[in-house]
């Protein structure tokens, strides 16, 4: 930050709301951090921002640890990468990281999930064998019977296919030899385990599916060392394996940061912070007991809550014993909030009253343990916010009901409560205390439910209400909650209409799909739109109708004569005017002579439709939004973000996004919100000096995840690729629909004489440089030898690029190639821009063999062109 440039405000001059609330500020601090907010860290913190790697941080929820791992990822130079389980936490990550602006032109940072991470080594065949596939396949084994669901999925993953790296899974042999502490199962046990391994191994093979612990062990021998540092977050749910493969990755040994907590484990693989240190032992010369640093204060839970949490701690440790050393610690609160605790009684009449007080409300949860019990707790919630406690791993509410936690599995809660006192779980810290019998199996059995009951406890900020039909359990007793409450004291809470949809695009974003769907269904009361839209099958079947000289009737051709308009599509046009349309052969003509593009023609038809989206005052788009959601089509597969993006209304696309509007979907040509503002910065300079900066920043998406030769390739918004590639992608589809206006591809020209209207915080200007974006389009040339090419052009001649046409786009689960996302198959049998593409490519071979020849050939073609169809045609 360049200090200088700071502007000296007096404190006394600011009003308090302009003063952003921040958890904690350090008294003795006298600097700060800044990721979204800015960031005051206490001196445990900053002490270890200070330490340089390795370093493995040990922290609960709410501890700061992400944050911390962001800024000292910042130190880093050269390439950095970001990696953990869950895809969205990698996402949250890269937004906090490159908030207010950031740049760091000293490194190159990749945000992967470990999938996205296997994927850019090689993609791998098939889908990830996750939890929900597995407990759906283990309910169809009887051999299974009586063994828990999450016990064996976690000696598969922690221990058969996680535990070595020198093999994929261990053989039968290898694993009836292990040691008493090595696998959750007794030695008589192991063989029947092992029968079910391999029926599990038959079930992927058979499936198409993949296990992402033998990909990895897989991998370990064609990965190449590639980053400078990593950063690995949430440590606790990679195994030995896909930890190895990790720090393969790197091209000096030590260059890393851990971050995670094992009392979070819901998600099981046998981790322990022990057997993290004998991999180091194993694989380097590292000395793991200086690693390890531990953060033990909480700037997220109330105190009440904290001190719930830190009885179940106590409880663990004095059950099970400590399970190593960087576990074995209670956690401080910070909050200033005494937080509330409330043992509610499983009776009628108060559940009728609990939930009519918070139905409404964005700001209450109810987790319950296990998928199987959501069924019964709906029955008294009418909420859509019912989550199992694996679902609700990296959520936070305000307030949280936990519903028969204790209660639906009395007997484990029970025998974790045996033998503990009230007394030994009221107060006092953790004494470090191994448990004396290396063969029970009591903890390997039990903690997957008590991590669950401490997951779910801090997943509340301020409150937890156990509701609990046997409020009498004696875990219960050793939480302090002794005599179950048969009233609440509980104002009835109503989050607004807005609240609940920015909630259902949390969600969504979330993986959450089905609460997602829930809140639209229940709460908003979204319905589908009555007109007919016109996505691609749609408008294949209109135009069959409509192109058909046979056809009588006006009316396709109307529809897509508008859709061709609406669309700045004449290729449409140029078909209807073969079929005699008069509408369409007078504005060709009309278009030709003013030399103008079509939209521009089309005056009254976007009054007609966007009337609404050119206002400030907005009211009907947003009445349309309450009856059919955020993201609802209109007749020509666009959604009102699309058109407030190209129409370049900020105030509306601001209050879409506030409303949960998706930024990432596409319209019939592959094109986001996005691309309708980018394509009309490349061709209005107006527009581009107004309001696209602020859509920008709005409405690009954090990346684009690409494949190329079997890899993902993911381009970050904050590279200059991010930038070429987009408006490549947008201008392409504009230019094919303009032959006259086509070539051979695009050059440097298309690029920099618009981007000379680009707002310096869009583009800087030496990003601008003719020299620096020629110098980019080249070394991601598919044939350039480079260690960073990215291969996303393909070069047709000199200085001529089009998008790599080996190239596809992630849509979803799938990918689809990149032509067949502009022009997908079903319409552009009708136009003909693929193959106008192939023959560009083409030219390239062309070209290389006699320049002159190629071009004079070129150049006949088009002017026969001119006089078959016209100018534009």
């Amino acid at each position: 930050m360049d200090e200088a440039s700071l502007v000296p405000v007096e404190p006394g001059r600011l009003p308090d709301e302009a003063l952003p609330a921040l958890p904690y500020v350090n008294p003795c601090g006298t600097r700060f951090n800044l990721l979204d907010k800015a960031l005051s860290f206490d001196e445990a913190q900053e002490a270890l921002y200070r330490v340089p790697a390795p370093l493995v941080i040990v922290g609960s929820a709410g501890s700061g640890k992400t944050a911390l791992t962001l800024e000292k990822a910042k130190l880093a130079t050269g390439d950095v990468l970001y990696v953990t389980q869950s895809a969205f936490l990698a996402r949250h990550a890269r937004d906090l990281y490159f908030a207010n602006g950031y740049e760091n032109e000293a490194q190159n940072i990749d945000f992967f999930s470990f999938r996205e991470l296997l994927e850019s080594i090689r993609m791998p065949a098939g889908r990830e064998a996750g939890y929900r596939e597995f407990r759906a396949w283990h309910a169809r084994q009887p051999q299974a019977r009586g063994v828990p669901a999450h016990k064996l999925f976690e000696e598969f993953k922690g221990v058969l296919t996680g535990l070595a790296t020198d093999k994929p899974f261990l053989a039968r042999e290898d694993y009836l030899a292990l040691g008493v502490k090595r696998s959750i199962f007794l030695d008589e046990e192991r063989a029947g385990v092992y029968d079910l391994f391999e029926r599990y191994l038959r079930w992927i093979g058979e499936s198409g599916l993949y296990d992402s612990n033998m990909v990895s062990q897989h991998y370990l021998a064609e990965a190449k060392p590639h980053y400078d540092f990593a950063v690995v977050d949430e440590v606790q749910d990679i195994t030995n394996v896909q930890l190895a493969l990790i720090l393969r990755l790197l091209r000096r040994e030590g260059e890393f940061l851990l971050s995670g907590d094992s009392n979070q484990i819901v998600h099981p693989n046998f981790f322990s912070w022990a057997q993290l240190k004998t991999l180091f032992f194993t694989t380097s010369a590292l000395d793991p007991a200086s690693l390890v640093h531990v953060l033990r204060t909480n700037y997220r839970n109330a105190a009440g809550v904290n001190d719930l949490a830190n009885r179940l701690l106590r409880i663990k440790q004095r059950r099970f014993g400590s399970i190593d050393r960087e576990s074995n610690y209670l956690v401080e609160t910070a909050s200033r909030e005494a937080g509330v605790v409330e043992l509610l009684a499983h009776e009628p009449k108060l559940l009728v009253e609990l939930n009519a007080r918070t139905r409404q409300s964005t700001h209450f949860a109810v987790l319950v343990l296990r998928e199987d019990v959501k069924a019964a707790a709906r029955e008294h919630f009418q909420t859509p916010l019912v989550f199992s406690v694996q679902e609700a791993k990296g959520l936070e509410y305000e307030n949280v009901i936990l519903y028969n936690f204790v209660s639906c599995e009395r007997q484990s809660f029970a025998a974790i409560a045996s033998g503990v006192s009230a007394a030994g779980v009221e107060q006092g810290d953790l004494e470090y205390r191994r448990a004396p019998d290396k063969t029970d199996k009591s903890l390997e059995i039990y903690k997957f439910f008590i991590n669950a009951l401490y997951v779910a406890v801090t997943r509340a900020v301020r409150k937890v209400y156990l509701v609990e039909s046997d409020n009498g359990h004696p875990l219960l007793r050793l939480l302090g909650q002794e005599r179950a409450r048969e009233r609440i004291e509980l104002a009835e809470q109503k989050s607004s209409l807005e609240e609940w949809q920015q909630e259902a695009h949390r969600l969504e974003q979330q993986g959450k799909l089905d609460q997602a769907e829930a809140v639209r269904r229940t709460v908003l009361h979204t319905r589908a739109v009555p007109w007919p839209v016109l996505d691609g099958e749609a408008l294949a079947a209109l135009a069959e109708r409509a192109l058909d000289p046979q056809n009588i009737s006006n009316k396709p051709r109307q529809q897509i004569y508008e859709y061709a308009v609406l669309n700045d599509e004449p290729a449409w046009v140029a078909r209807l005017a073969e079929v005699r349309f008069e509408p369409a052969r007078g504005v060709l003509e009309f278009a030709d002579e003013k030399g103008v593009r079509l939209v521009e023609t089309g005056a009254n038809l976007l009054r007609r439709h966007y009337a609404a989206y050119d206002s400030r005052n907005f009211k009907e788009v947003l009445r349309q939004v309450a009856q059919y959601g955020p993201d609802f089509r209109n007749p020509f597969n666009q959604t009102p973000l699309m058109i407030a993006a190209a129409r370049g209304n900020v105030a509306l696309a601001e209050t879409l996004l506030e409303r949960g509007a998706d930024v990432e979907l596409a319209d019939n040509h592959g094109r986001l919100a996005y691309h309708h503002a980018l394509l009309r910065a490349l061709l209005d300079a107006a527009y581009a000096a107004g309001p696209f900066a602020d859509l920008h920043r709005l409405l690009a998406p954090p990346a684009v995840d690409i494949m190329v030769e079997e890899r993902l390739i993911k381009l970050d918004a904050h590279l200059i690729e991010f930038f070429l590639f987009n408006a490549m992608l947008a201008l392409m589809q504009h230019r094919l629909n303009y032959p006259k206006w086509w070539r051979v591809g695009l050059n440097v020209d298309d690029f920099v004489k618009p981007a000379e209207a680009f707002p310096e915080r869009v583009l800087p200007e030496r990003r601008k440089r003719r020299t620096y974006l020629s110098g980019v389009l080249a070394r991601n040339e598919i044939s350039r030898d480079y260690a960073y090419n990215r291969r996303l052009f393909a070069r047709t001649s000199r200085g001529f690029y089009v998008i790599n046409p080996a190239l596809s786009l992630r849509q979803g689960e799938s990918w689809t190639p990149i032509y067949d996302r502009l022009n997908p198959p079903q319409i552009d049998r009708y136009l003909g821009h693929r193959k106008r593409v192939e023959e560009i490519v083409a030219f390239q071979a062309e070209y290389a063999r006699d320049p002159d020849a190629a071009l004079a050939r070129l150049d006949s073609e088009f002017a026969a062109d001119d006089v078959r169809s016209g100018d534009l045609f």
